[in-house]
């Protein structure tokens, strides 16, 4: 795997929130002091089902949105919390609060926090939106792709989304009294997994088995690879078959060793998974962000197999075969 590759795979899911009230948020390496956590307007919006096209960037979910008068690339990312904005593009915008920010280098970086006057995805609207403005050009310089930033899971939290990797299609669909999609609405049906979530700190969190072995995985959807912990993997890697071995150079200049691995019996919710691939790298900073320890990470990887569907309101996560009729 290309060492830059590597990098952004870590630079993408590097942004979660601490335990501790959410006072703390790391966002690519950068750690945010005194980040306060904060209630997101409902969104308005009239419609049933939004269909909106994906675009691709590598395994990254892009979609198009606009910020004011400003439309452009966003990632979608949940491993992202809310919305955050590339400084690049919004550096002049109104700074709310300054965050103190520190690498594991002590370098020093400029974020603020800001409002946008309206955040809309097609007919989806967002007014007032409180957002995170930061520096995200490591991926936009990755991939090779204008991205103004990233659409975290706040922003869908009163609906149940859908990614159809296949015919490149997001759906945002609104829920009824109960939290389900409306039978007239539903666009598949061929389910073929369920699996209950938990969220922390706006984090899903997804509980699954690796031969065997209890292990919690944080969903990301924005993560171009799973990702699995050293310490969780030391009994595992014996039944596993090694692809490749290198070491990349992380934020701050550390050497960070990843071992790129073949294997089957992966189980989540009701359904194994074989011939998977994972990366094994340490994800202690990571588990520190989150306030709880992750074993490992859900990433394209796993998820390309099949359409898969986040409720956020009745927490279930769904996958359904692919079908081209």
């Amino acid at each position: 795997m290309p060492k830059v590759y590597l990098l952004l795979i870590m630079l993408l899911f590097a942004f979660c929130f601490n335990a501790e009230g959410g006072e703390r948020v790391t966002i690519s390496g950068l750690t945010f002091k005194n980040v306060k956590s904060y209630p997101d307007p409902s969104p308005t919006g009239d419609f049933k089902t939004l269909v909106i096209p994906i675009k691709r960037a590598g395994n990254l979910i892009v979609i198009e949105a606009q910020i004011d008068t400003l439309e452009g690339n966003f990632v979608l990312d949940t491993g992202a919390p809310y919305l955050v904005l590339n400084e690049t593009y919004f550096r002049y915008m109104p700074h709310v609060a300054e965050q103190e920010s520190a690498g594991v280098n002590g370098y020093a970086n400029s974020s603020f926090t800001t409002y946008v006057r309206n955040l809309n995805i097609l007919d989806l609207h967002y007014p007032k939106l409180r957002a995170d403005v930061t520096d995200l050009s490591a991926i936009e310089n990755g991939k090779g792709i204008k991205i103004l930033g990233l659409l975290g899971t706040r922003l869908f939290a009163d609906f149940a989304i859908t990614v159809d990797l296949f015919r490149n299609s997001l759906y945002i669909q609104k829920l009824d009294e109960n939290g389900n999609i409306p039978e007239a609405e539903k666009v598949f049906h061929d389910r073929f997994m369920v699996s209950p979530f938990r969220m922390l700190n706006d984090v899903i969190l997804m509980k699954g088995t690796i031969n065997d072995n209890s292990l919690w995985f944080a969903f990301d959807s924005a993560a171009e690879t799973s990702l699995l912990d050293y310490r969780r993997s030391k009994k595992l890697i014996p039944e596993m078959e090694v692809v490749s071995r290198t070491k990349i150079m992380g934020i701050g200049g550390t050497s960070i060793e990843v071992i790129y691995t073949r294997f089957d019996n992966l189980v989540v919710g009701d359904r194994k998974y074989m011939k998977n691939r994972i990366l094994i790298t340490n994800l202690e900073k990571m588990g520190n962000a989150y306030g709880y320890k992750i074993d490992g990470v859900l990433g394209y990887d796993f998820f390309v197999r099949g359409i898969f569907t986040i409720n956020f309101v009745k927490k279930e996560f769904e996958m359904y075969i692919y079908s081209n009729q």
